[in-house]
C-alpha cells in the first residue's frame, strides 16, 4: 500500500475537512521525493566542515572519523535489512499485511539514505588519503606516528579558545599541556603572543584568513613534536603504547 492508498482509506476524521485532506494528498508525492533527499539529520556540508574539520587535526584522524561514520551507517543498513526480512516472515490478516508493506517501504527509504551516506564518507576517505599521499596499506604505526602532533594542535586550539574567552588558559588546558609534556606557562605565553600578532594584522588589513590559525597550529605541532618523551620518562615507559601489539599487518 502506498501513501495515497493509505490516505484514501482513512476513516472520517472530525478535525480535518475533505478540502484539507485533498490538499495533503496532492502534495504527498513531493513529501516522499524530498524525504529521499533529506532523509538524514545532518547535511553533507555539516559533516565535511564540522564533523571532519573540528574533531580532527590531521588527515589520518579525519580518515578515522570517516570510518567511524561508515561503521555507524553500515550498522543501520544491517539493522534495516534484518528488520525487513523479519517483517516478510511475519504472518497476519490482510490489515496487518498492509501495515507490514507500509513499514517495509519506510525502512527501505531509510536504508537508501544510509547507503548514500556510506558512499559519501567513502569518497571523503579516498580524497583525504590521496590528497595527503597516504598509502592504501597504511597501518596502526602510521596512525600512531601522527597522533601526538594531532593532540598538540588540539591542545593549542583549546588554549586559543580560552584566551579569547577568559584571557587566560583554563584548568583543562593546563592539564592537557602537562599530559603532552608542554609547560602550560609557555603554551599560554605563545598563544597570547599569537593572538596579539593576529589582532595587529586585523587592524592593518581588516581581514584575517583562517589559514593563519592553521599555520600556527602546524607550527606548534612541529615545535613540540618530541615533548612526549618527557612524559614517557616520568611514567617510566620506553614507548607510546606497544609496537609489539600494533596491528601493522593485515
Amino acid at each position: 500500500m502506498n501513501d495515497i492508498q493509505l490516505l484514501n482509506q482513512l476513516p472520517v476524521i472530525p478535525n480535518i475537512t475533505d478540502k484539507q485532506l485533498a490538499k495533503i494528498k496532492k502534495r504527498i508525492g513531493e513529501y516522499k521525493r524530498a524525504k529521499s533527499i533529506f532523509g538524514h539529520s545532518t547535511s553533507q556540508t555539516s559533516y565535511t566542515l564540522q564533523t571532519l574539520n573540528m574533531i580532527s587535526d590531521s588527515p589520518m584522524s579525519r580518515m578515522k572519523q570517516c570510518m567511524a561514520q561508515i561503521d555507524r551507517k553500515y550498522e543501520a543498513v544491517q539493522h534495516a535489512y534484518f528488520k525487513i526480512e523479519n517483517l516478510k516472515l511475519e504472518k497476519g490478516n490482510e490489515l496487518r499485511q498492509r501495515e507490514i508493506f507500509a513499514q517495509i517501504s519506510t525502512i527501505e527509504t531509510n536504508m537508501g539514505n544510509a547507503l548514500r551516506q556510506i558512499g559519501m564518507f567513502q569518497n571523503m576517505y579516498d580524497e583525504i588519503r590521496i590528497s595527503h599521499n597516504i598509502p592504501k596499506d597504511w597501518n596502526e604505526s602510521d596512525y600512531e606516528a601522527q597522533e601526538y602532533q594531532n593532540m598538540v594542535r588540539k591542545c593549542f586550539r583549546l588554549a586559543i579558545q580560552d584566551m579569547m574567552n577568559y584571557n587566560t588558559v583554563s584548568k583543562a588546558s593546563v592539564e592537557y599541556c602537562e599530559q603532552l609534556g608542554i609547560h602550560p606557562t609557555e603554551a599560554a605565553i605563545i598563544t597570547k603572543g599569537y593572538l596579539m600578532k593576529m589582532n595587529k594584522l586585523l587592524e592593518k588589513d581588516k581581514k584575517l584568513p583562517i589559514k593563519h590559525m592553521y599555520d600556527f597550529l602546524d607550527t606548534v605541532a612541529q615545535k613540540y613534536k618530541d615533548n612526549f618523551k618527557f612524559v614517557l620518562e616520568r611514567l617510566g615507559l620506553n614507548e607510546i603504547g606497544s609496537e609489539e601489539f600494533r596491528h601493522d599487518y593485515c
